[in-house]
């Protein structure tokens, strides 16, 4: 019996996985197991079953997640009926912003809480944590009567495309990048993390601002807002240095081991 690190209660902890189950599915090979490559000049190429888990929440908070958060962020990507795909955007219409937004934060509170190597480059203050630990309970992005939480994380969203066909479209929405530090940034008062799924690129932007006007109002290229329409760019790989890297070290690895 230990502490559910969601509701602090003595349950039964069971194993919970950090990036929803759901998205491992569609990207399986017909053996149903995974091409685990890590982006390094060492580490091989190697079969995996499944999505690392972890001992963190009890079934009441795991079900709390899943019905309130991952419902509906698992499949907004994948549901075509409200979206329209022009040259540049994707336009999603009927868009649930403080729902979505929360669902990203779980993941992101999930790695930063989480022991696993895959996710050691995550560790938010234990404070931060506690923060988003709260919010997700109480279904909410209001700290207090003057600030929200999407004031000091902005999330970004972009959907990764590669005009020359170099990259094939079927390979870029079948890569799962877990959760990793962007350390490209010389602002060390700034920082951002980032995961890619199904084609899609999510950037957390975390920013130490003094005025509270730039606070509130600063924007982010991609940047999710509270409207019932967004609109999520597409962005050319070859603009995104430590993606791009990234794939073509990947597909570099693939050749070697399985060619």
């Amino acid at each position: 019996m230990n502490s559910c690190k969601m509701c602090g209660e003595k349950e039964n902890i069971r194993k919970s996985h950090i990036i929803p189950r759901s998205y491992f599915k569609s990207i399986k090979l017909n053996n149903g197991q995974l091409v685990k490559v890590t982006v390094d000049d060492t580490t091989s190429v190697s079969i995996t079953n499944g999505n690392p888990t972890e001992f963190l929440l009890c079934s009441k908070c795991e079900q709390f997640i899943s019905v309130e958060y991952e419902k509906y962020g698992t499949r907004l990507f994948k549901d075509s009926k409200n979206t329209k795909k022009t040259k540049s955007y994707i336009t999603f219409n009927g868009f649930k912003y403080k729902q979505f937004y929360l669902y990203l934060i779980s993941i992101l509170w999930r790695a930063s809480i989480s022991s696993l190597p895959e996710f050691e480059s995550v560790k938010l203050p234990t404070e931060l944590n506690d923060i988003l630990r709260q919010l997700l309970l109480n279904k909410t992005i209001k700290i207090n009567t003057s600030y929200r939480l999407d004031h000091f994380i902005k999330i970004s969203v972009l959907r990764i495309i590669d005009s020359t066909k170099s990259i094939d479209d079927k390979l870029i929405k079948s890569i799962l990048l877990n959760i990793n530090i962007d350390r490209s940034s010389s602002d060390k008062s700034n920082l951002s993390y980032y995961f890619m799924i199904d084609g899609f690129l999510v950037i957390y932007y975390m920013g130490i601002e003094s005025d509270p006007h730039t606070i509130r109002t600063k924007k982010n290229y991609g940047q999710l807002r509270d409207r019932d329409q967004i609109l999520i760019p597409k962005e050319e790989i070859s603009n995104l240095k430590q993606i791009s890297d990234a794939f073509n070290m990947l597909i570099e690895k693939s050749k070697l081991q399985f060619t």
